[in-house]
């Protein structure tokens, strides 16, 4: 086991996607098995240190980064162990890289659907935070992917647990180690990345993925796998007018099975203005509609057809390898664009990452909309998942007082969200970003219900703290 304690060798531990600055930590442990697993939390145990799980650093909210105490990284369990074709599934360990296990597989003509747009990010990563992918229009997020998780817990037990063997009865998930309480909330039936999942006779694994690394250190998973993609074109819409854009986003969903469509996406008017230094095809005053589906003849005759219905100011296509590399660097260019500028600048992001259920979309549109129009001192772009009815609402105050205006839209935005039966967190999850605003979703009563199953899991109470509440909660 390799053991880091210089402050140059554990920096980067200390880092995400986050920009979180309070990072910090004694030691990082680097095991390459299972005893060494368990001898380091057998070392926090008997000194009552916090101690961080650390996976690909890909994260927006700061769940690796330690507020102190010691991390377990993940980096040695790296390990493909097997790949059954036949059935179509992958045992891996936790810390096998996305973008490895993509390229592994494809060579058996399979494919793992809900791959992350960050594919750097480890496999265990995307399971402790039910990561979104780049295709999640299509499949789902990761939690309908994973057959079985093997996870250590701090009591030196481990729980390795199929979907199908458990499920919630008359209240409560038997682990046959122990059994934890439904919490008293629900987890919507929206895209969401929102605290522990809770639904009346759910599965026992579904409690652990999205769990923020807080009820135990995920070593190994097992994943479903499909046959490989067909082929894709990608096309992007130019309109002119924003407030049309829910009307035609229902109309091309009402086709969404028969042209099988995988990216659905958009951009307003102010995100595009961060690519014209890159794609000059951009026109002049327009928003987009970027969409990416299956290639065939008869699909394509069916898309001239919607688009003839559509009003555009122009159409992009990229069909051909070198068209369809350039648009995928399209809808991939935009955070870089506008987190390097407003980086240079020294201004901060607060980002809204809120989903809400079909039939509440357009009201949550025209929501962000008007806010953006009454708050015009704030530079604010919106873009991203709109075939999930999930957009990021992006907010880049220029001072203190602009940063306290940006921070009560915020909350409006996540309470209308909840208020819409939706979520405040569709993808990015909690760690220790987003506390307050998770007690505004769930009450203070499903915070204590998430607390006292961490205690059951973890009752030395050491690992992940401050990922999904604050660690103070759990000595109320």
């Amino acid at each position: 086991m390799k053991i880091k304690e210089n402050f140059d060798e554990i920096i980067s531990y200390l880092e995400d996607s986050s920009n979180f600055k309070l990072g910090k930590a004694e030691k990082v442990f680097i095991p390459e098995n299972e005893d060494e697993i368990l001898e380091v939390i057998e070392i926090c145990k008997k000194e009552n240190i916090p101690l961080t799980v650390s996976g690909g650093g890909t994260g927006t909210c700061a769940g690796r980064i330690p507020v102190g105490g010691y991390v377990i990284s993940m980096e040695l369990f790296n390990k493909i162990k097997n790949v059954d074709i036949e059935k179509r599934k992958s045992t891996l360990q936790a810390g096998v890289v996305v973008d490895e296990f993509l390229k592994y597989i494809e060579k058996f003509n399979l494919f793992y659907p809900p791959f992350p747009t960050e594919r750097t990010a480890f496999i265990g990563g995307n399971v402790a935070t039910n990561a979104s992918g780049e295709y999640s229009f299509k499949f789902g997020s990761t939690r309908k992917y994973v057959k079985r998780i093997k996870m250590i817990l701090t009591t030196g037990e481990i729980l390795d647990i199929k979907r199908g063997e458990i499920f919630e009865k008359d209240g409560y998930i038997d682990y046959g180690i122990f059994k934890v309480p439904l919490p008293s909330y629900r987890t919507p039936n929206v895209k969401c990345s929102a605290g522990y999942y809770s639904k009346e006779g759910m599965d026992g694994i579904d409690l652990i993925i999205g769990s923020e690394g807080t009820l135990g250190i995920i070593t190994e998973v097992e994943v479903e796998l499909i046959e490989n993609l067909p082929p894709r074109f990608i096309m992007i819409l130019f309109l002119k007018n924003e407030e049309n854009v829910p009307e035609i986003v229902k109309k091309i969903k009402e086709k969404k099975d028969e042209l099988e469509i995988f990216s659905f996406e958009f951009f307003d008017k102010k995100s595009l203005l961060f690519l014209k230094d890159d794609f000059n095809f951009i026109p002049e005053d327009s928003c987009a509609i970027y969409i990416e589906a299956t290639n065939d003849t008869d699909k394509m005759e069916k898309w001239i057809e919607i688009v003839e219905k559509i009003k555009v100011v122009d159409t992009v296509i990229g069909e051909d390898p070198q068209n369809y590399k350039k648009l995928i660097d399209f809808r991939h260019k935009l955070p870089e664009n506008v987190n390097s500028y407003f980086k240079k600048i020294g201004s901060i992001k607060i980002a809204v990452d809120a989903a809400v259920c079909e039939n509440n979309f357009d009201e949550f549109y025209n929501f962000y909309r008007k806010i953006m129009e009454e708050n015009k001192d704030i530079y604010t772009i919106l873009f991203g998942h709109i075939g999930e009815n999930h957009l990021h609402f992006n907010l880049f105050p220029k001072d203190e007082k602009q940063k306290e205006k940006a921070y009560k839209i915020y909350e409006e935005c996540v309470k209308k969200a909840v208020f819409l039966g939706g979520t405040g967190f569709a993808e990015h999850g909690i760690g220790k970003l987003k506390h307050k605003y998770l007690e505004i979703m769930y009450g203070k009563k499903g915070i204590m219900d998430m607390v006292k199953i961490k205690k059951i899991f973890d009752p030395y109470c050491i690992l992940g703290l401050d990922n999904i509440f604050p660690k103070e909660y759990l000595f109320i």
